[in-house]
């Protein structure tokens, strides 16, 4: 929003928003009354926050890192949207933002995405996913260095001085998927396989404590069950089918599986194909597939953390800190809904 879009929505000239903006006077009251009235209802902010900006002229340059959204990480198209949604109402009132994405399983992506950012010394502000544990932790010094506020998006990543965090608690929402098995009890077959996909799971620290989370519940909480973990090495289905596969040939008592991760649509496509179904079957996201796969009762529950606002808030809230000066929460928790085939539909994120 600039003086002369004032001016014109005002019927004035910019000459006399400017005058207003700096006070003065020579204006008649009714012009200097449209003028801060609107200047108030644009974005609901305040009349001196504007001057300040269009006076000053100031742009805060802000980097966003993210995943990219591919037939492999589908989930990671609501968080954009969110974000290109902000930037959308942001991007007329002083903050440029520039996203980078990186590939969520290449860690090499991630490092050079993030190396990059880190080297931009003309940065007000960062907002990362910081997928990769040591590698983000690596970099804290160089974040630190750049003396600017950054903060966390979808991974809840601590030892860090990130100024905010928004996103689901992935250790509690672990715990969550374990009381749904533990108080459902609808098969006799103990066995649950919680499968983690990527030799170096614990280097993603949201999926990794998903699953510390849901070891924890059955750790306070003991039962019948008996838990296993099913290691794959990589992304790759063919060796991903195949040990899926060995797994429900070793063992006739699997009641159910635990996918922390999006390999959970993988593992949809594969009982589809041969006509499987667990007595229990849990993961996460809301996406198309997987919305499919629940209408076919492959799977019984989803665990959702309404994306697009994680991404429309993490811009927001940098935009309230920069602009306001705002003292921002130290985290802003998505909330972590349950859902079931029977209400699938009337979920809206």
């Amino acid at each position: 929003m600039t003086i002369k879009d004032i001016a014109r929505l005002a019927g004035v000239s910019p000459g006399t928003v400017d005058r207003i903006l700096h006070k003065r006077g020579g204006v008649s009251k009714d012009a200097e009354k449209k003028v801060l009235e609107i200047i108030e209802q644009v974005g609901g902010f305040t009349p001196n926050v504007i001057a300040r900006n269009l006076v000053l002229n100031k742009v805060y340059q802000i980097a966003v890192l993210m995943p990219l959204c591919n037939a492999e990480s589908p989930f990671w198209q609501y968080p954009k949207e969110g974000v290109l949604k902000a930037i959308e109402e942001v991007s007329s009132y002083g903050m440029k933002v520039n996203i980078s994405y990186f590939d969520e399983f290449d860690v090499e992506t991630y490092k050079k995405a993030l190396d990059e950012i880190l080297k931009d010394k003309n940065l007000d502000g960062i907002i990362i996913a910081p997928h990769f544990t040591r590698e983000t932790l690596d970099r804290k010094s160089q974040l630190e260095e750049l003396n600017i506020p950054y903060v966390f998006m979808n991974v809840p990543l601590t030892g860090l001085n990130n100024i905010s965090f928004v996103g689901q608690d992935s250790f509690g929402s672990g715990r969550l998927a374990a009381k749904l098995f533990h108080i459902s009890q609808n098969t006799r077959k103990p066995r649950i396989i919680v499968v983690e996909v990527l030799e170096d799971f614990e280097n993603y620290y949201g999926l990794d404590q998903r699953v510390k989370g849901f070891i924890s519940f059955f750790a306070d909480h003991p039962s019948y069950f008996k838990i296993d973990k099913l290691r794959v090495p990589n992304k790759n289905s063919q060796v991903f089918y195949q040990l899926l596969e060995e797994s429900l040939k070793m063992y006739d008592d699997i009641g159910g599986m635990f996918f922390p991760s999006n390999a959970l649509t993988k593992a949809g496509k594969y009982f589809d194909m041969h006509q499987i179904k667990l007595d229990m079957v849990v993961g996460y996201d809301m996406t198309e597939e997987n919305k499919e796969y629940m209408n076919k009762g492959i799977f019984t529950f989803l665990i959702c953390q309404e994306p697009f606002q994680q991404g429309y808030k993490s811009i927001k809230l940098m935009f309230e800190h920069l602009i306001y000066g705002k003292k921002l929460n130290t985290v802003y928790h998505s909330p972590i809904q349950i859902l079931a085939k029977e209400n699938l539909e009337y979920y809206i994120d």
